[in-house]
């Protein structure tokens, strides 16, 4: 029998060579696999770092811009106020009338009518007093918030102005007869009178301290000339009285009368409202007559108005409104953006300018290397991540601001697409617009010669666009640039975009020059209701910068050039129908030699063919302040007799 032997492993496992080998490729590998982390580690920190570096260069920026911002302000405001000398002398109110009623000849008992009806207004520069003087309770008209009114002398607008300085923080401070107080609010004024408002913010029903006179009591002046004044201290809060006699003219001479008694009224001996005092000099005054006082504020539009918003509002003839204190580089602003100045207290209570073409839409898109996310809480579109890159590319670098100046008010904004001109072969890349860019503000038929074109492509680029084509019927216009602009793509509109599938309508924001986007549909449309019979519509939502912006398919072809007209729907341009045109002009000039440089326009023809394109104007709104023509109080009021 053969023994099978067991054979002994004598070599403990693997070698010691081979043991080195492996815990050198273990070292090696963990040294690798921390370089990995590390060169991650240290990538997250580039980027953040760029970041900051990006976020801090446009802190930077903005800063600057609100450094140059003040810098401005004060300039405009030393070139409008070039010698504004503000006395260090403080104002020392002169009361008078300490004569007790009986003793100036009234006939009964007047002081709770005349209480009821004079307050104090007082000008202030912070704590300091500048100026006091009377008003005279008014009507207040008919809006949710309630309001008074009180009609003093113009003076309090003279004083107003004199001590306006660049910091603006001047106000009014209404002294009521049961010696409360309330801010004032000077607004509307012309060569005699000035209207301050006050406004009770808890809604409560209005104090019965303070009544307004009943301008509908008119009264003849009195046969013998004997007149009596009235007015209220600021200071002390008492009434004053004093006796005087008419000298002819709408002249009165008194016993004792001082500057307190500017915007008091004048009464008879039975205590008929007369008029109010509007200038004193030593002891005699000038006065505005009731029936005088009644015209000048149905004028103001005060006892009248049949204004159920602001929408058209402009000031009446002869009226004049104090910037308010606190938003006089707002007010300077807006003008040299050619928006309405706005009605008395709307910028005060927080009203709002709507239909401006600074209002946005739909989901917006920063540029490129922009720091911060943008968006829109008033829209719930969801479309830039629908678009393919390329599109959303394309567009970027197409899709540009225009705006147009007279002098350096803004006539008007809206948006352009570069494009290659039909007809030209792609040799020739202008902007495709509205033709409300250049019309004329005044004769919505005609263009405006003397404008300027501001061309912008964000971050950074701006050129200056010259009106080389116009279609007014049509309402579009073709800009050229007076430089070239880096990186752009301009659309070749020639190809044919699919009417049928789902559309975008594309914009930049006129502030920041973010693209903004909103999608839709094309709708039938009934051309016997258009103001253009090849109008097309799209269910997309815009606004007024919106005007002259693309509408696109989700395959980025060109399918028309947006209208907003204020409706639910957006009229747009479609593809067709603008490349005949352009095309056509192309043609037109090559036969008559014109040179593509040369401004040319289709006007309107004659007036049975004309066509305006409805277009909301900017009005200012607040829904408190609004009035209700169906629910006009009378003027009656506190009567004294």
């Amino acid at each position: 029998m053969t023994v099978k032997k067991t054979v002994v492993d004598c070599t403990r496992g693997i070698s010691r060579e081979e043991r080195a080998i492996a815990r050198r490729n273990k070292r090696e590998s963990l040294i690798s696999s921390g370089s990995d982390v590390r060169r991650k580690k240290k990538r997250r920190v580039r980027r953040f770092q760029k970041q900051t570096e990006k976020m801090v260069k446009l802190l930077k920026e903005t800063l600057a811009a609100e450094a140059a911002e003040a810098a401005e302000e004060a300039r405009l405001f030393n070139l409008e106020h070039p010698h504004q000398v503000v006395s260090s002398t403080p104002f020392q109110e002169k009361e008078f009338g300490d004569k007790p009623l009986q003793t100036i000849r009234a006939s009964k008992d007047i002081t709770p009518d005349l209480s009821a009806i004079v307050v104090s207004l007082a000008l202030f520069d912070g704590s300091r007093m500048l100026f006091a003087c009377s008003g005279l309770a008014i009507p207040s008209g008919t809006t949710k918030l309630e309001l008074r009114r009180f009609v003093t002398s113009r003076r309090l607008v003279e004083e107003f102005n004199k001590n306006r300085n660049i910091d603006d923080k001047l106000r009014i401070d209404v002294c009521l007869p049961d010696n409360t107080h309330m801010d004032g609010f000077l607004g509307l004024y012309d060569k005699d009178i000035a209207i301050v408002t006050s406004c009770d913010f808890t809604y409560c029903a209005p104090t019965k301290d303070v009544c307004p006179v009943n301008l509908d009591l008119h009264a003849p002046l009195p046969s013998d000339g004997k007149i009596i004044a009235a007015a209220r201290a600021f200071g002390s809060g008492r009434l004053m009285v004093t006796s005087g006699l008419l000298t002819g003219n709408g002249i009165a001479r008194w016993e004792q009368i001082t500057e307190a008694a500017l915007g008091g009224p004048l009464v008879d001996q039975d205590a008929k409202f007369l008029g109010v005092n509007i200038r004193v000099e030593g002891p005699s005054s000038w006065f505005l007559p009731l029936m005088a006082l009644c015209k000048r504020l149905e004028n103001f539009q005060l006892l009248s108005s049949r204004t159920t918003d602001f929408r058209g509002y402009s000031l009446p003839p002869f009226v004049s409104s104090i910037i308010p204190s606190g938003f006089w580089f707002r007010i300077k602003q807006l003008d040299s953006l050619g928006y309405p100045r706005p009605p008395p207290l709307v910028l005060e209570f927080n009203g709002e300018l709507l239909e401006t073409f600074e209002e946005k839409f739909g989901q917006l898109l920063a540029w490129k290397g922009y720091p911060y996310s943008v968006s829109n809480p008033r829209s719930r579109e969801y479309v830039w991540p629908l678009l393919p890159r390329d599109v959303v590319t394309n567009i970027s670098r197409s899709v540009v601001k225009l705006a147009s100046f007279n002098g350096s008010v803004r006539s008007f904004a809206c948006t352009g697409l570069l494009i290659k001109w039909p007809g030209t072969e792609g040799t020739r890349t202008v902007i495709l617009t509205s033709a409300s860019l250049v019309r004329s503000r005044d004769d919505h038929f005609k263009i405006d010669n003397n404008l300027t074109i501001d061309v912008f492509l964000p971050p950074k680029q701006h050129a200056k666009g010259t009106l080389v084509f116009y279609h007014l019927n049509a309402n579009l216009a073709i800009v050229s640039l007076d430089k070239g602009i880096r990186g752009i793509r301009p659309f070749d509109i020639c190809h044919k975009g699919d009417l049928s599938k789902p559309v975008v309508a594309i914009a930049r924001k006129i502030e920041a020059g973010f693209l903004m986007a909103s999608k839709g549909e094309v709708v039938e449309y009934n051309p016997r209701d258009s103001y253009f019979e090849k109008l097309m519509l799209s269910t997309c939502k815009i606004n007024k910068a919106g005007i002259g912006g693309p509408l696109i398919n989700f395959d980025g072809a060109f399918v028309g050039m947006n209208h907003y007209d204020g409706s639910e729907v957006t009229p747009f341009m479609p593809r067709r129908e603008i490349v005949q045109i352009l095309k056509g002009e192309v043609n037109w000039r090559r036969q008559s030699g014109l040179s593509m440089d040369v401004l040319h326009g289709v006007g309107c023809g004659s007036r049975i063919h004309r066509r305006k394109w409805p277009l909301p104007e900017p009005y200012w709104y607040h829904g408190l302040l609004t009035m209700d023509k169906y629910d006009l109080h009378p003027h009656i009021g506190r009567q004294l007799q």
